[in-house]
């Protein structure tokens, strides 16, 4: 199929190494041709063509070092960012920062660092609305519930 456009230099299917499909295509392939003719041809005559019951997709590939290259976004969660600090602060800052906590902490009373919900202290756990208490059966004799597929002889 892509021997037809021209001398190839490389050819490299991919496959399944283990799990359910080991052994099993992966569903693409790298061509290597020795002319970059050939490849555009290729590229332009096998993109979107029906192979089997799917359409087939033909571009070139990227080189693993150039998404390297890529700056990569910064992250504004402190959590996703593995304990990195959003920004540097100044000594003198960080100092006047941890001040301003120390004044905050001795303003307060006792008691006032741990406060619960009033309103939902006095309240039924929502949970409950979706919990339904069900009733015992009465109809059915205790011997059918516990053999429920019990045949009479």
């Amino acid at each position: 199929m892509v021997r037809v456009y021209g001398n190839i230099e490389k050819l490299d299917m991919l496959f399944h190494r283990s799990g359910p499909n080991a052994g099993q295509p992966r569903g693409f392939a790298f061509v290597t041709y020795k002319l970059r003719q050939d490849a555009l041809q290729a590229m332009n005559s096998l993109n979107g063509q029906l192979l089997g019951n799917k359409r087939i997709c033909v571009k070139f590939a990227k080189n693993a070092s150039e998404d390297q290259e890529k700056p990569k976004p910064e992250l504004g969660i402190p959590a996703l960012t593995a304990g990195k600090p959003e920004l540097k602060l100044s000594k003198k800052t960080a100092i006047q920062t941890i001040e301003a906590k120390l004044k905050m902490l001795e303003n307060m009373k006792a008691g006032d660092d741990f406060v619960i919900n009033k309103l939902a202290a006095n309240e039924a756990p929502v949970i409950t609305q979706y919990q339904q208490r069900q009733q015992p059966n009465k109809t059915i004799s205790s011997f059918k519930r516990r053999h429920p597929y019990h045949r009479k002889r």
